[in-house]
């Protein structure tokens, strides 16, 4: 499914950057015929016919150089011109708030949904041009085509392959730090309960399958609250979305809206439940278990948490503190090599 992945990441990016457009036109008053102006310039370029066929061409997915580049183009050829600050904050936002819509869809039909979210979006915007009405149109058409035969697996696939495209993309965005969406590391906080995918049934129950066929089933309290799906949504030009992914975020209250860069790249400790799964991991990879005919058994160590210090928001080891658990393991082996060394000159000797 990666090489059907381009249409869905070209036409979410380009809604995004046409919200994100729109809202700094009116929040700097730019006239209505201009600001119109510069959005059928965009739209225009991104669905003329040359470039949606190469869009729904089956393909890998371009580099993420590439990729900016093509929108570069994109913001470049209306008569706004953007510095390379801004354009550089303004794909940034464009790709985080994409990112943010493929984590927490519930499933890869949702993406779809949320795709097509954009393009009705941009209809809106260009409402008053009959022909860049019937562009969008027709892309709506061209995607619905390209996808519906997608099974629910192909299309889950074609989610988690975007979600390896987006992983190592981190940057911070006020508006979703104001909504407590994102950590001050720039990863997202998924949320827990609420909408199941369609058809999907909520958590509660646990199958057992027996070899024969059947199953018994074994039931547990849920701790969130989940809703049904109203529906499966419509793939159609002008269907119901069901889902409000894809939709426009930029408010009135958010023409201030900006990206920075993030500070550091480590992750903040939350508390030392991780550390120590990591510790006694590290614990059991040092005391092997006791080889047989040795004449001595290493005892089990409990773990000393007080050697991880936290020195802004990451923490060091002391290696003088891992003596307690390395000794036994060096008198195991050393007792080990002698066993051996014994047990071979007795069989040397007894030969002569």
């Amino acid at each position: 499914m990666s090489t059907r992945s381009l249409p869905v990441l070209f036409f979410s990016l380009g809604g995004e950057m046409l919200y994100i457009l729109d809202q700094r036109l009116k929040a700097q008053k730019i006239p209505p015929d201009r600001a119109l102006k510069v959005i059928l310039d965009i739209v225009g370029r991104m669905l003329e016919d040359k470039c949606i066929k190469e869009i729904f061409r089956a393909q890998q997915v371009f580099s993420k150089r590439a990729l900016k580049n093509i929108f570069e183009q994109l913001a470049q050829s209306s008569i706004m011109k953007l510095n390379k600050t801004a354009m550089d904050k303004l794909y940034d936002l464009m790709i985080m708030a994409v990112k943010y819509q493929v984590l927490i869809s519930k499933s890869g039909r949702e993406v779809l949904l949320s795709t097509l979210n954009h393009l009705d979006a941009i209809r809106g915007f260009v409402a008053l041009s009959p022909p860049h009405v019937a562009m969008v149109d027709k892309a709506c058409r061209t995607f619905k085509d390209f996808f519906e035969s997608q099974s629910s697996a192909q299309l889950m696939h074609l989610r988690h392959y975007l979600l390896l495209l987006f992983q190592d993309t981190n940057k911070k965005v006020s508006i979703f730090l104001k909504n407590n969406s994102q950590l001050p590391s720039g990863r997202f906080v998924l949320p827990v309960g609420g909408p199941l995918p369609y058809a999907g049934e909520a958590p509660g129950v646990i199958r057992y399958l027996n070899r024969v066929g059947s199953y018994t089933e074994e039931s547990f309290i849920r701790a969130h609250c989940y809703e049904l799906a109203e529906g499966a949504g419509s793939l159609d030009v002008h269907g119901d979305r069901v889902t409000k992914l894809g939709c426009n975020m930029y408010g009135a209250d958010t023409a201030e809206s900006s990206v920075t860069e993030t500070v550091s790249k480590q992750v903040p400790v939350e508390g030392y439940s991780f550390v120590k799964d990591e510790l006694d991991l590290l614990q059991r990879l040092l005391m092997p278990r006791p080889l047989s005919g040795c004449y001595h058994t290493v005892a089990a160590h409990n773990v000393n948490l007080q050697f991880v210090k936290y020195v802004s928001s990451t923490f060091t080891f002391h290696p003088i503190s891992l003596l307690p658990l390395l000794c036994p393991l060096f008198l195991h082996f050393s007792l080990a090599k002698h066993t051996h060394m014994h047990t071979h000159t007795h069989t040397h000797t007894h030969t002569h």
